[in-house]
Parts: structure tokens; sequence; C-alpha cells
């Protein structure tokens, strides 16, 4: 049967006839040019050498493949001085030369490959009706990608792993755009300074506080202010405090326990640790002598004048190992681990009770509380019983009675942590000294308040919490005046903090002026990480490129 339809169904051709069976769709269609232009030298010929037909792909139409049958016809080129004797005429609405697939076809591949990846959008689209390897769609994204042309005013600067630790590269965000506009292969001064010169224009750029980052803008964009990101300042601050904390470590440990301040000591149930065996114990002394020689080299090393980054090439280890015990004043040895709560803890009572009624076969507790609900293994009552009977199991050496009689499990007492208990982690103790007064809990209140009984502790954290409403607040006039408390509060990193900032004053003082910041780089940062991850194996810096700088349409028409 004949239909005339629509010409944008097939642009530049009319449509002599439409097939259908179960599965597909043929559209019979010729072109209804009368004159043609030679490719060549663009003269119109109306000579007609010959016919052929091209059968491309096209978008299928509801749940059946559409395939269009195209007579194209091959004119005579009549320009005496063309190389071309014939040539066959264009349907550039349609379809390029040589193409098997129509352009709307293609570009569904496009935006579907670009919004998944190559293997992910090959298994949608055979879903799709658009049979299509990941090879071809990896290929036809490299072809169809167009870089963006729009001049950025507002520039962030950020690093990105391509292999954590190992190698980097560096990312350009247009922050007033909210997109990426570049990828570079890696972070150095030179090459963001090119870079940057490539692209005059650029009045602002935000950037951590690398001093790479700002050479190369200082070299390449001398015109730019640069704003340094406000939370790079307060992750610096709480690195800084860090490694002044893990100095004093050992020292506050020593002062006294503060009360919780809540009014009231708190209750508690309280289990013991189970006993570690032999073996356990030697693997720990193994450990910590290791910790020791390691602390004693590094401490040796520091003397004759090594710095961190050579200590960590000579030992091969990393730098936030090498920087733990370069700083310690003491070897910092390791907490003792407070037990954790235990899936045995609710069925404690009913063993107690068994346990004083005589019971001490562990295989019969377990079933016991087995049909109460206790869904472990046998392992952590047969330990529990094992520190708790009163004589030896009959399968057990004769020496291995505990010489102190059976202690009571459950201890309902107040809280005393006046004489041993040991303070938090480095990480804690400086997030503590970062944080807001109000946002502490009563028992972070009293550790506060012990190691503030350290006369030093007690000047860091009266200008940790300065420095952190100065920035939070953008109060940029009082940045001097904390400075030079700084310089004279005779602590030696936070006088390497301040000077850190003086070198970088330009850019941390407009970082308190201005709102530009980059946080927007960060996010951009995470949505690369993203589409690494969805590329494994095939995120080439190129492919890498393409997929992160590609901004879907908000309309497609085909």
């Amino acid at each position: 049967m004949a239909f005339t339809l629509a010409t944008d169904l097939v642009p530049g051709c009319k449509i002599d006839q439409i097939l259908t069976d179960e599965w597909s769709l043929t559209i019979q269609a010729h072109s209804t040019a009368t004159m043609v232009a030679c490719p060549n030298c663009t003269q119109l010929s109306s000579s007609v050498h010959t016919y052929y037909t091209r059968s491309p792909q096209d978008l299928p139409i509801g749940a059946k493949v559409v395939r269009l049958q195209l007579q194209v016809r091959r004119f005579r080129c009549h320009n005496s001085s063309c190389a071309k004797r014939t040539f066959s005429e264009r349907l550039p609405q349609l379809l390029q030369p040589y193409a098997q697939k129509t352009e709307r076809f293609i570009t569904a591949l496009y935006h579907t490959a670009q919004a998944l990846g190559g293997a992910a959008a090959a298994r949608l689209l055979v879903l799709l009706q658009l049979p299509t390897s990941a090879t071809t769609l990896l290929r036809i994204i490299r072809r169809l990608f167009a870089s963006p042309t729009a001049m950025p005013r507002v520039v962030g600067v950020d690093d990105w792993a391509k292999r954590k630790g190992t190698a980097y590269g560096t990312i350009l965000v247009d922050l007033e755009r909210h997109q990426v506009i570049d990828l570079l292969p890696d972070r150095t001064a030179e090459t963001v300074e090119q870079w940057l010169k490539d692209h005059p224009g650029i009045e602002v750029v935000t950037r951590d506080r690398s001093t790479e980052y700002a050479r190369g803008v200082t070299n390449g964009a001398p015109q730019a202010q640069q704003v340094a990101d406000r939370w790079h300042l307060l992750l610096n601050l709480r690195q800084m405090l860090e490694r002044l904390i893990s100095r004093w470590y050992q020292r506050l440990n020593l002062l006294p326990v503060m009360k919780a301040i809540s009014g009231e000591e708190k209750m508690v149930s309280r289990r013991d640790s189970f006993r570690r065996t032999e073996s356990e114990r030697a693997v720990s002394q193994a450990s910590r002598a290791k910790r020791l020689a390691r602390y004693q080299e590094i401490q040796q090393r520091k003397r004759s004048g090594q710095n961190i980054r050579q200590i960590a090439l000579a030992m091969k280890l990393t730098r936030i190992t090498v920087r733990l015990y370069y700083y310690a004043e003491e070897f910092p040895e390791r907490n003792t681990r407070r037990p954790l709560p235990s899936i045995l803890d609710p069925y404690l009572p009913y063993l107690e009770r068994r346990l004083q009624e005589g019971c001490e076969n562990a295989s019969q507790l377990w079933r016991e509380i087995q049909g109460k609900g206790y869904p472990g293994t046998k392992r952590q009552v047969f330990r529990w019983v094992q520190i708790h009977r009163t004589k030896p199991a009959p399968s057990s050496r004769k020496d291995t009675l505990p010489t102190s009689s059976r202690s009571t499990i459950i201890e309902t007492v107040p809280v005393n942590r006046h004489t041993r208990d040991p303070l938090p982690s480095v990480k804690q103790l400086a997030w503590l000294l970062v944080l807001a007064p109000e946002a502490l809990s009563a028992e972070e209140k009293a550790v506060l308040q012990r190691i503030q009984k350290d006369a030093k502790v007690e000047i860091v954290y009266r200008l940790a919490q300065q420095f952190m409403n100065l920035v939070r607040q953008h109060q940029s006039d009082q940045l001097d005046s904390w400075l030079e408390a700084c310089a004279q509060s005779g602590i030696g990193n936070l006088q390497t903090f301040a000077e850190g900032i003086r070198r970088d004053y330009a850019a941390v003082s407009a970082c308190l002026k201005t709102s530009y910041s980059n946080g927007q780089t960060e996010g951009q940062v995470n949505r690369l990480k993203c589409l690494k991850r969805q590329m494994y194996g095939r995120a080439n810096l190129d492919l890498l490129r393409i997929r992160l700088l590609y901004s879907p349409p908000l309309h497609q028409s085909w």
C-alpha cells in the first residue's frame, strides 16, 4: 500500500511504501531533489548516472524495528576540471555519507552512552530495540563530542586521583555555570599556568591551599583574584591540632579524669574483656616491640636532620605514619580498648544465675540461652565460662584454674573515671577542640575540661575556637589580630600554621570577604570518581574527560 507521509519522518525523501510484519517496519522512499551539487566542485547536476539502494538502521517505532530502503541516485559531474566523474546524492538531514545508521539513531546512541557508559548502555539499548556494541558506543562518544566554548569568568581548581597515592590530575570547574570545563593530566604549576594562559579573561580562581596551584595561578593569570577554600582552611587547622595532640598525648593521658557534667552519676552494666591467650599476648608484645623500634629509628633520623619526606622514603613508610612518630614527645602507646557491646550481654544475668547454681558446662549453657533466642555460636559462651569457672573443666589442664575466685560478672556501680580511663584518640581530641561548645555532649565536655588543665592546650583551644568563628562568620577584620596572637603563643605548630596563612594572606583574606568557595568543585570531583569507577578498565583520560564535560540537552527532537 502507498502512503504520503510528513516529510519530517524521512527528511528530504518521499515515502513510496510501508511494509509491516510482526517484528519490523520497512519504509521504502526516494529522494525528491531535482538537482544535486557535486561534493567536490559544488557544481549542480541533474544528469542521473544510475540508482542504488541504501538500508540504514533507524529508530524503532513502538516495539518494531524500522528498516529504511532508500533509493539513491548517482549523478554525472559535467565540470571537466573536476576529479569526480560521478557522485552520489547526499541526504544530510537523514544520514551521513557511507553511514549505516541515521543521524537520529546515532544521536540517541550518543546521549545514552554518555549517560551510562559503553557496557551499561549496550545492555539497555538491546531492550530498546537499538542493539549496538559497547566499542561502537565509545567510538561514537569520541567522534561526536564537542568541547565547551563558553569563556569562564570564575573557575574552581582542584586535584583528583587517577590512582590514589600515585598519579593525580587537575579538574577545572566553571563556578557560574556549574559545569566542568576541562580535565588536565597532572597537578603541576606549569600545566595549570599554561591552561590559564590559553584561556584569558578569568577574573576569580578558587583553590585549596596547594602551593603548586597558587604558583600556577599567579604566573598564568596574574590579573585573577585567588580565593582560598574555607573548608580547607578548617581542615588544615584540624590537621595541625592532630599533630600537636599526638606530641602531647602521653602527657595528657596522665591528667586526672573529670566527672561527666550530667548532674548525676551514670549507672552502667559493665562486662570485662575476655582474657587473652598466651599466643595473643605474644603477638601483642611483638607488635609493640616493632612499633617501639620504628619510633626509636624515626627519632634518631630526626635528630640527624632528616625531614618527614626523607624518612618516609628511607624507611618505606607513609608520611602519615612517620608524622605520628616524628612529632611524638614520648612513644605513643596504644589505648586499651573498652569492651564493645556483645550479643551475649542480654543473657549475662541468666548465665550468672546458672553459674551460681553450679552449672559450668559451656555447651549446656549455650543450648539453654539458644532456646531463649541467643543467635551466636558456642565460642563466646565457652570463653565467658572459662574465665568464671570455679574448677577446671574435665578436659582442661589443672594449672589453668584461676588463682582468684570467680568475680561478679555484672557490676552496677557508678562510673569511676578518675583513675584509669584513657583519653579518646588523637583525632577525636582534635575534633573536640574545633567543635562549638554547644555541640558537645556532657562526656565530651568532661574530656575537654580534662585536657584543658594543660596550659598549652588551653591556649590552643582558645585560638582554635577564635579561628573557627573567624572563618564561619567571615570576620576578615580580625584575621591580623589572630595571626599576631598565634605568633606570640610560643607554640611552634601554631606559629607555623599562622606563617603559612601569612604567605597566602591575599587568598585567605579574599575567602573571608567573598562568597566564593571550592565546594562545588569538590562535588564535581565526586561525580568524576563515580564515572571513573563506572568505566573501570576503560577510563582513559580522553574518554573520562569527554564524559565529564558532557552536558545533556534540555530538549532534543529526533
